[in-house]
């Protein structure tokens, strides 16, 4: 499904304060300028559900995204699969981290 400015201006809207408005879409629009950051208002959308209407947030997950922008699309649309409920995911992610010889967090 292909998504819109139009629907990315209007989540803003119904999400964020007035005043917030232009800040929250000058950080979105920080995302899609270079050609590798894909997929623009899929992923601004994307964002925005993920920042629950806090502006920091929307910061945060932009930063995320214009380091791979599939982590943002993973979060917000599988929310059940990236969430570690479980302690076999967690074991999981612990084995990816000692894989690639990065010490996983204490709280893992």
């Amino acid at each position: 499904m292909t998504h819109s400015r139009a629907e990315v201006v209007a989540s803003v809207e119904a999400t964020f304060p007035k005043e917030s408005w232009a800040c929250v879409l000058e950080l979105l629009d920080s995302y899609g300028i270079e050609s590798y950051e894909r997929e623009r208002e899929r992923v601004q959308l994307d964002i925005l559900k993920l920042s629950a209407g806090k502006e920091e947030k929307v910061r945060e997950y932009v930063a995320v995204a214009k380091r791979d922008y599939r982590d943002v699309l993973f979060w917000a649309e599988y929310p059940e699969e990236s969430r570690l409920d479980t302690p076999e995911k967690r074991q999981r992610v612990r084995k990816m981290f000692e894989k690639f010889g990065i010490e996983p967090p204490s709280d893992l």
